[in-house]
């Protein structure tokens, strides 16, 4: 993952936290290690984070001794910071709440189920240092299970939900509720690791859900009980932030142009000029060119002197790749499979929960997608129109920006219809079966034909990679899904 965005994370993090109280005047921060563990990084970049705390005059470092707060916090003032921020948040967390229920809990059934003897001696250490007096255990042990899937996108987005709502609704509630939410977070979490040592997954998944749920249901009290504001507040939607980072921020514009060539340009046609695409996309020059770069080194365009950016791939042509490994290319096709995995581990469950809203007129439009996909044999596009219906159509905010985003990602892996082996294993039978599932508006068809295509996706990415020398992916893996 980034360095600059778990930085980021970490820094934003911990100045909330300061301003809403969290962490009175001359209380002390989480130790370097505690942080480490907690953010999944180096104690450089904690190092990097706190220092710059430091010059901005809210902590005081000194050696072998943890952070401690300078910053003048006053009580009331922090209250009021922190309800107006709650007010601003309200709808997008509660929103945000939803989604985490379609996501986290088979995430992490997965990562459980990846866990060997090592990894589940180190959750059982976890488990002895949770208490009501420190959350970060609890977030320690859950994020320690996401990182045996070793997909640092994945790490990613769960960081961006978690810390969104924080530094933590808690700090307003009394101690006797703590106590006992944290009491049965412990108790569920203790029972989940016993059931893990048993293998008996299908009750750990209702823990999962129990246990998140839990966590909602502070969510809910919190609000039904917090006072309306004194002014007026601006609603601040979620983001998922890895799309707003330097310098991710240029692959994610590289994706915005990858798409607009393949549906939109032939072959030897010309982008708009640098300056053209910063004004159209709102971003710097800069931000441009290092997305080009990008789109360069996966073959997909060159830059022409005197005049301006030629696609070497469209409508009409694929491009031979010729620097498989250069660092964009790797990265960018690193990124893909690992937006392939999460779309497998979450698609059974959001598919279940987008489907019923389905429009008929959405999906009437897909079904003649369908139809001319199956004319024209273009099976691989089966899949990516199927999953967009569903990203497109969400009625969950987060969970559309997280399907949208997800499906950016799958873009980049473009130049691997170029790579051995070629076929994707893709046949008229799984596009007439979804055709089929959407004209009788058969949710279990639709479901279960979806899971092969994701499965499909993620392992023959996977297998081109390995056979394109990214062995890196070797380490993306997942155990049989029911």
């Amino acid at each position: 993952m980034d360095k600059i965005n778990l930085y980021n994370i970490a820094y934003k993090h911990l100045i909330n936290c300061i301003h809403f109280g969290l962490y009175p005047t001359g209380s002390n921060l989480p130790t370097i290690p505690e942080l480490c563990k907690t953010f999944n990084v180096s104690k450089a970049t904690i190092h990097g984070a706190l220092r710059l705390l430091k010059e901005e005059n809210y902590i005081s470092l000194s050696q072998g001794r943890s952070a401690i707060v300078t910053y003048n916090v006053n009580k009331e003032e922090c209250r009021t910071k922190y309800r107006a921020y709650s007010y601003a948040t309200k709808d997008a967390l509660l929103d945000l709440c939803d989604t985490m229920l379609l996501i986290w809990p088979e995430a992490m059934l997965l990562g459980l189920k990846l866990c060997s003897d090592d990894d589940l001696e180190k959750l059982d250490e976890i488990l002895g240092r949770m208490s009501p007096d420190n959350e970060y255990p609890f977030f320690e042990f859950f994020f320690y299970i996401l990182k045996v899937l070793e997909n640092p996108l994945f790490i990613n987005l769960y960081l961006s939900t978690c810390f969104f709502g924080h530094p933590t609704i808690m700090i307003l509630r009394d101690e006797s509720y703590i106590h006992d939410c944290m009491a049965y977070f412990k108790k569920t979490s203790s029972q989940i690791l016993s059931l893990c040592k048993e293998s008996d997954y299908g009750k750990i998944k209702e823990l999962l859900l129990l246990l998140y749920q839990k966590q909602m249901e502070g969510v809910h009290l919190y609000y039904e009980s917090l006072p309306q504001p004194n002014c007026p507040v601006d609603p601040i939607p979620y983001e998922w932030n890895y799309f707003s980072e330097r310098p991710l921020v240029s692959f994610n514009l590289a994706m915005e142009f990858l798409w607009k060539i393949y549906f939109s340009y032939r072959n030897q046609g010309f982008l708009p000029s640098f300056a053209s695409l910063a004004k159209q996309y709102s971003v710097p020059l800069i931000t441009v060119r290092r997305a080009v770069k990008v789109l360069g080194d996966i073959g997909i365009v060159e830059t022409v002197p005197g005049r301006g950016i030629r696609i070497l791939a469209g409508l009409d042509s694929q491009v031979s790749i010729s620097k498989f490994t250069t660092p964009n290319l790797k990265k960018a096709l690193i990124q893909y499979l690992q937006s392939a995995q999460i779309i497998l581990v979450i698609c059974k469950d959001v598919t279940y929960s987008v489907f019923p809203a389905l429009g008929d007129c959405s999906i009437q439009n897909t079904i003649s997608w369908l139809q001319n996909i199956h004319d024209s044999k273009d099976y691989y596009m089966t899949f990516g129109i199927c999953f967009s219906l569903l990203s497109e159509k969400a009625q969950s905010p987060a969970l559309r920006q997280i399907l949208v985003g997800l499906m950016h990602f799958q873009y980049l892996g473009y130049p691997l219809s170029d790579i051995k082996p070629y076929d994707y294993r893709f046949d008229s039978q799984s596009t007439l079966n979804l055709l089929k599932s959407l004209e009788e508006k058969d949710m279990d068809l639709f479901v279960q034909e979806l899971m092969l295509l994701a499965m499909e996706v993620f392992k023959v990415g996977k297998e081109k990679l390995i056979a394109g020398g990214i062995h890196e992916a070797e380490a993306i893996a997942l155990p049989p899904l029911r």
